[in-house]
């Protein structure tokens, strides 16, 4: 008898050993008496949990997510000869949606010169309008031919900035009208924390 005791002893062990009957550490109670019946205290373990949040910027200028949006101007004879403030053609409304977690954010915009139709041309971006219309609260930076111009984004609540609008541009000719062509250039906006 005294052996199979010994083997049992041993077998409960091993199987705490291998982690088959509970891992080694593991926050565990045994209770008896009146805490073990009806009514009692019963038998209390912890268990700690632990979420990991990275800090992340997330941050669209477009109407379609994860696309390069274009847009187009096609100014009429009139409107250039008169200087008129034009309205784009397509993709001149583009949503912006600002979600981040680490702070305030700052808005900078970077072209790297003036807009150029490849010849001789070129067209400044000091002409092209960018106005917040979706009042969600996400200034747009002046567009510049260089000047990276920025803007700072407060927080929502605490550190977490959640916001979201609608940028609407328009261009303005110049008194004197530019040479014909297709002008073309990027802007890059880049959302950080200062």
């Amino acid at each position: 008898m005294r052996k199979k005791e010994i083997l049992m002893a041993i077998g409960l062990v091993m199987l705490f050993v291998l982690g088959i009957v509970g891992p080694v550490g593991a926050d565990s109670a045994v209770v008896t008496g009146a805490a073990a019946e009806a009514s009692g205290s019963g038998a209390a373990v912890n268990l700690n949990f632990v979420i990991n949040i990275p800090s992340f910027i997330y941050f669209e200028v477009a109407t379609v997510p994860a696309a390069a949006d274009v847009v187009t101007f096609d100014p009429s004879v009139d409107n250039i000869r008169n200087g008129d403030t034009i309205t784009a053609t397509s993709g001149g409304v583009v949503d912006v949606v600002l979600i981040a977690n680490a702070g305030a954010i700052d808005i900078t915009e970077s072209t790297g010169g003036a807009l150029s139709n490849g010849v001789t041309g070129t067209i400044s971006y000091d002409q092209i309008g960018t106005t917040d219309t979706g009042a969600g609260g996400i200034t747009p930076p002046v567009l510049s031919d260089g000047a990276d111009n920025s803007v700072s984004i407060p927080t929502t609540v605490g550190v977490v900035t959640s916001r979201a609008t609608q940028w609407t541009y328009d261009y303005t000719n110049p008194a004197t009208p530019p040479e014909s062509g297709t002008y073309n250039g990027t802007v890059t906006y880049t959302a950080a924390v200062p």
